[in-house]
């Protein structure tokens, strides 16, 4: 789908319309399947749009009166999904957006064209576009802040397997939104330097601010790693005094049975001992390995061993 953006507005043409010629301002969002449709617009430049269809890093590259901006589109349902690609190919006169999948994209478009008051530049478009790639992060977060404090609470009742599995899941999201926004840094580092002039310099505040919303985004996901790293110690400690506990049962109960072995031992020697003889002699050794048990009981509960 190609547009023309003049005066501040933008209309949809059919792409036998395109002149390359003529002082027209074209945009162009395409998905990676169309790329040999681009030919026309960019013959030389298409090759940067297929080495990145199958990366997976935010990129950004600048060239002899080009710029190209590669970024990834998060699936907030399951941030370990692979993310879609997005390739934002700008220079004086073409903006072209080339994605997996078109409708993020065209939902830039549709702010402009409901909204008639608003005058479409390339600037802005690239800047509505990574704004609104942002958009639900601070709600995305606050959603991970909740399970971690929910998972915090069960913890004090309860210790169970999966809580071990349920903090990867949580430490591995918070890594993948930690590389997010330092690749993101970069990117926005490079749109700044605006070595080639391209973006319009009135319009860089807006990118400072989209900077320092990256920022506060970045620390809050540092902080939620902070957070679930003390989850995890505190789960730690509740799973060594569970074992504490298990493992003081086992002392208790071999120290009550550890004086019973030795009587067995005793009198399981192939020899004739005195007692032997003694009429009372097997109930006084049930007696003394009943008084044993008793004592030793009573001693440990004293001590509160259990």
């Amino acid at each position: 789908m190609i547009w023309t953006v003049q005066e501040g507005r933008i209309r949809e043409i059919p792409a036998e319309e395109v002149d390359r010629e003529a002082n027209t301002n074209y945009l162009g969002i395409f998905t990676f399947d169309e790329l040999d449709s681009l030919t026309f617009m960019i013959p030389h430049e298409r090759e940067l749009f297929l080495d990145v269809r199958n990366d997976k890093y935010v990129k950004f590259e600048s060239g002899e009166g080009w710029d190209f901006v590669c970024l990834n589109l998060l699936n907030y349902t399951d941030v370990t999904a692979p993310p879609d690609r997005v390739s934002i190919f700008m220079r004086k006169g073409i903006m072209l957006l080339v994605a997996e999948k078109t409708f993020p994209v065209l939902k830039i478009i549709d702010r402009f064209t409901a909204d008639a008051t608003k005058k479409v530049t390339f600037t802005k478009l690239l800047y509505y576009f990574m704004d609104q790639m942002t958009e639900k992060d601070s709600e995305y977060l606050d959603q991970i802040e909740q399970e971690i404090s929910e998972l915090e609470d069960d913890l004090m009742n309860e210790i169970r397997k999966s809580y071990a599995k349920e903090i990867s899941a949580l430490r591995k999201k918070l890594m993948i939104l930690k590389h997010y926004y330092e690749q993101l840094f970069e990117v926005v580092d490079e749109i700044q330097e605006n070595e080639n002039q391209i973006i319009d310099p009135g319009f860089m505040r807006y990118f400072k601010i989209f900077d320092s919303r990256l920022d506060r985004l970045y620390h809050s996901v540092l902080s939620l790693r902070d957070y679930v790293t003390q989850v995890r110690e505190a789960y730690q400690a509740e799973v060594d005094i569970s074992l504490n506990s298990i493992m003081k049962l086992f002392t208790v109960i071999t120290a009550i049975f550890m004086p019973l072995t030795l009587v067995v031992g005793w009198y399981g020697m192939n020899l004739r001992l005195p007692e032997f003889n003694w009429n009372y002699g097997y109930p006084f050794v049930i007696l003394m390995c009943f008084v044993i048990t008793v004592s030793s009981l009573m001693y440990f509960k004293k001590n509160n061993w259990f």
